[in-house]
């Protein structure tokens, strides 16, 4: 056989096999290139809280790049268990992720009947924003002071009332621990959200909350709630007159929210690093920082094992305080 024709019936067999092949490269330069179409994003809180205002600001800078729009869809509920399962259970194809608050690590100790494992049911992309806690009170409060606190509790137990977004939510836990690490007995009043909470202690209806750095700052700025400490490692530029809850004496008292972007488990890695890589884009552009900051947040980001490795410790260092206090919904 010549070459000529040697080479033509090469070139007919490679043009045979690429057609009859899956995996030829037209078959590939053919399949769609994710996202092919628009990208669910579940938010387990209600509209206009801070899970929601994240997932939307990060959504609008990623739908730019990706080329795709990142739809909202707000499922609360169980203490952010609703939406968390509405993403395990959703499709692992990249066309539902979630925009999650930390309270996920915590209600699935908290509902009987619920399977819903963090560490396993889903698949970490990214950690957003974190915000610190801030113990809070009305500006007619006659409390100045952590301790100011922590005296009249302890000559009033089980009389002095202190708010939460609802049981098992950041807000409720930190003042739990607030109890263990003072001795206190307070009486706890849960409300269906942080806003009808911060609402009633500004209308002075309930003297304390630990509210998010992010929700308050503003607030007490204007004069219109008086802050007694912060619940990190060290004060806010925002408020550098608020001292530390290490330094008012309780440094057991430790706690943040934080807010992440997950998808169901079993989503394929090439479709968790582009995600990965828009989230962390979106988290870097100065308008996205500068939002964040205003709030009282503090932009996180990075490699998807920065948010797996905060799952896997926070689950059981609040399984501890959820048996030890016996908290339920």
């Amino acid at each position: 056989m010549n070459s000529p024709t040697r080479l033509m019936l090469t070139r007919r067999a490679m043009v045979v096999a690429t057609v009859a092949s899956p995996f030829g490269a037209p078959a590939l330069a053919q399949a769609p290139t994710y996202p092919a179409k628009p990208i669910r994003v579940i938010v387990n809180s209600a509209p206009g809280g801070l899970t929601d205002v994240v997932a939307r600001l990060l959504g609008a800078k990623m739908s730019t790049a990706l080329g795709q729009p990142l739809v909202v869809e707000n499922r609360p509920g169980g203490a952010g268990l609703v939406g968390a399962e509405a993403v395990a259970k959703a499709e692992p194809d990249g066309y539902t992720v979630g925009v999650l608050a930390s309270a996920i690590t915590v209600a699935p100790l908290l509902v009987s009947g619920t399977s819903f494992d963090p560490r396993k049911d889903l698949a970490p992309v990214s950690l957003l924003v974190t915000t610190p806690m801030l113990l809070v009170t009305n500006v007619n409060s006659p409390y100045r002071s952590v301790a100011q606190v922590v005296s009249d509790a302890k000559g009033h137990p089980g009389q002095i009332a202190v708010a939460s977004g609802g049981n098992a939510t950041m807000t409720h836990l930190v003042a739990e621990q607030f109890q263990v690490e003072a001795g206190l007995n307070l009486v706890h009043v849960p409300y269906k959200g942080g806003g009808p909470a911060l609402n009633d202690v500004l209308a002075g209806q309930v003297p304390i909350y630990f509210d998010t750095l992010s929700t308050s700052t503003k607030l007490v700025q204007d004069g219109r709630l008086r802050a007694l400490a912060i619940v990190a490692p060290e004060r806010s530029p925002a408020l550098p007159d608020v001292p530390t809850m290490a330094e008012a004496g309780y440094p057991g008292v430790q706690g943040r929210a934080w807010f992440a972007l997950v998808a169901p488990a079993g989503t394929p890695p090439a479709v968790l690093s582009r995600l990965n890589d828009e989230a962390n884009k979106a988290l870097a552009a100065p308008d996205v920082r500068e939002r964040m900051t205003a709030l009282g947040g503090t932009v996180e980001g990075g490699p998807p094992k920065v948010l797996s490795d905060l799952i896997q410790s926070e689950v059981p260092r609040w399984a501890r305080l959820v048996k030890d206090r016996n908290i339920r919904m």
